[in-house]
């Protein structure tokens, strides 16, 4: 019996072993296999708002493209003060990559919106949103469209530059000027997102003057004394009468700050030094925002 007893003991030991291992790497591996991808929504004002989501498998192209939209369409996120972009009638027809560029179909609902811009920004945000796509085309029933009924704005060239809230629709200075991204925090009922609005600076405008017009769109407090770009790090001087009592950065100012600054060419990352010393107080991987588990 005493043998009996022992072998058993041993058998559950291993199988609670076996399990506890099994287990663990099933939840590794569901760790591993999400990823964050973004939609738009928007708020009452119509600001466009970038929505971070963690999806747990990732798709071919086609299929999360399809996905995306019929998430934009949807109005699962008013709890949260969004609303859709999209007309929930609006479909996809068709999807083609070909060159670095994207054809994606439409139905003629994509003439029923009632704020064109809003649809044109979304979708280019979205649909260009990937390594292999470098500029949209979008059709209606198979067909180009220069522009929408009632709108100047030219589809013909559709990139990522086109940005989100758009301080200007369509000028001659859209081409004489680089578009950044700057971010501000807005409180959309109980909620507070990070909200991008493009700025567009004149081309011929030096890093100094680049930076400083967008630390000042951020907070007009920021005090900028330099700036350099070395080996694709925007390093920053700034005056020290923007420590907190702790002598840090306010959290959310910091991550307002690297979320624009990494909008300008070749930026990669960016350092932050008041009085000789680099503050920064996480890795700009670890910024995540506006992120709402579905």
């Amino acid at each position: 019996m005493d043998k009996k007893v022992v072998v058993v003991a041993l058998l559950i030991v291993c199988l609670s072993t076996f399990s506890w291992f099994y287990l663990n790497q099933d939840q590794k591996q569901e760790a591993n296999e999400t990823y964050i991808q973004t939609v738009i929504f928007q708020d009452q004002d119509h600001d466009l708002i970038p929505v971070s989501i963690n999806l747990h498998n990732q798709m071919e192209m086609e299929t999360d493209i399809r996905n995306k939209i019929d998430l934009m369409q949807s109005s699962q996120l008013q709890t949260y003060g969004l609303y859709p972009v999209l007309d929930a009638q609006l479909e996809i027809q068709s999807i083609e990559l070909n060159n670095h560029i994207l054809t994606v179909s439409f139905n003629d609902f994509l003439y029923t919106q009632h704020n064109d811009f809003n649809v044109i920004e979304a979708l280019t945000y979205v649909l260009t949103d990937y390594d292999q796509v470098e500029q949209l085309y979008l059709q209606i029933d198979g067909q180009d469209i220069s522009h929408l009924p009632n709108s100047t704005i030219p589809l013909n060239h559709l990139t990522k530059d086109l940005g989100l809230n758009n301080f200007e629709d369509a000028s001659t200075f859209l081409h004489e000027s680089i578009p950044v991204m700057v971010y501000q925090e807005k409180t959309v009922g109980d909620y507070l997102y990070y909200v991008p609005k493009t700025l567009r600076i004149h081309e011929q405008a030096d890093l100094f003057l680049q930076v400083k017009t967008i630390l000042n769109h951020i907070n007009s407090k920021i005090h900028l004394l330099d700036a350099t770009l070395k080996d694709h790090i925007l390093t920053l001087e700034l005056d020290s009468h923007i420590l907190l009592d702790n002598e840090t950065i306010d959290r959310t100012l910091e991550e307002l700050m690297i979320l624009s600054l990494k909008s300008l060419n070749d930026v990669e990352d960016v350092q932050i030094y008041i009085n000789g010393e680099n503050v920064r107080s996480q890795e700009t991987s670890q910024i995540h925002y506006n992120y709402i588990k579905m």
